[in-house]
């Protein structure tokens, strides 16, 4: 069988086309990853340039990197693809919210193949054309952080602050996650819902969630006087914690209090400062020492797996529909093995 010469094109969801350098060919990929200029999705769309550049340097195929800054603008650039089918091979798309599922849903039926990365969302006619759902262990995250926080003595009657990324499956799974681990360890759906409460939606901000957060803690719902519990879906949340833990706007005699009573920040992903501060080589926060600060593993240079399970595929390669990456804890017992993404000036 002779290998079609492709063209990679990476469409990282945002409003400028940024173009390598190449022109697209017959047999196009088009991979598509929200925009960013910072943090996990940052991170995503920095590793699809690098894949990018890297498939490029090869000479087999051809790349190109789009962004688009909005779900109106992503579902924009499937729709422009869609007008021009022609060549197209296949789509690797992180969906930018749920609001995609009609979008994605036109992909399957113009049968063009589909990898859905990180965020994917489920339908019949989705679940039967998609190559291929890569994502890390989302389950394992939360399943992880629970069991972990059980190791350390969560009890039923404690007061668990759950801090959520957004309203996409990702949260879902890990909050799926996390409740198993409770379930497995005897808790009954009413004794979960009595101890774990979530936060609105931060959208993976850290400065929404210091502002979810400083409101939580200024509330009745802050209650020292129980052992507290804060799991994060994303180290920017939980840097966002620790920056108004180091800081001056919450009430001192409050804090102290909580302080006394808090087990455990929990969060996951792999941000460079966070493993600073698990290093105690962050430039103005302390590792804790008070209570427990661990991180799960959700690498975003996943996005190069992902490219590369599509390419499989269109070379007639067999693809596990659910693709999977292992998740690990990181802590600071054993952070120097993990490599984390983006960049901190660590203190000497």
């Amino acid at each position: 069988m002779t290998i079609k010469k492709l063209a990679v094109t990476l469409i990282a969801a945002a409003a400028v086309t940024m173009s390598l350098g190449m022109a697209a060919s017959a047999d196009e990929i088009a991979i598509m990853v929200p925009s960013a200029d910072h943090g996990w999705t940052g991170a995503v769309l920095s590793y699809a340039q690098e894949k990018a550049e890297e498939i490029n340097a090869e000479g087999a195929f051809e790349a190109k990197v789009y962004a688009a800054t909005d779900v109106d603008n992503q579902i924009q650039q499937v729709d422009d693809l869609l007008a021009n089918p022609d060549g197209l091979a296949g789509i690797v798309i992180l969906p930018y919210d749920n609001g995609l599922q009609s979008t994605l849903e036109k992909i399957a039926v113009a049968g063009i193949p589909f990898v859905q990365f990180d965020r994917c969302i489920n339908s019949d006619i989705l679940d039967e054309s998609v190559v291929a759902n890569v994502k890390g262990d989302n389950v394992g995250i939360g399943y992880e952080t629970g069991k972990r926080l059980l190791e350390e003595g969560l009890a039923k009657d404690d007061y668990v602050y759950e801090m959520i990324g957004d309203n996409s499956s990702v949260p879902e799974l890990r909050s799926q996650g996390f409740r198993d681990a409770l379930t497995e360890a005897g808790w009954t759906e009413d004794e979960i819902n009595a101890s774990v409460v979530k936060s609105a939606a931060t959208g993976w901000s850290r400065d929404t969630g210091k502002e979810l957060f400083e409101s939580w803690f200024s509330s009745a719902q802050c209650d020292p006087s129980k052992r507290i519990w804060i799991f994060t879906h994303d180290d920017e949340i939980a840097m966002g914690i620790l920056e108004s833990l180091n800081g001056a706007a919450l009430d001192e005699t409050k804090k102290g209090e909580f302080l006394e009573s808090l087990q455990a920040l929990c969060a996951s992903s792999g941000l460079a400062e966070m493993y600073a501060v698990l290093k105690d080589k962050h430039q103005t926060i302390a590792r804790p020492d008070s209570y427990d600060l661990f991180s799960v593993t959700y690498d975003p240079a996943m996005i190069k797996e992902a490219v590369d399970v599509m390419i499989k595929s269109i070379n007639g390669e067999e693809i596990e529909k659910d693709y999977i990456i292992p998740v690990s804890v990181v802590d600071k017992d054993n952070v120097d093995e993990f490599q984390p993404f983006g960049t901190y000036d660590e203190k000497e």
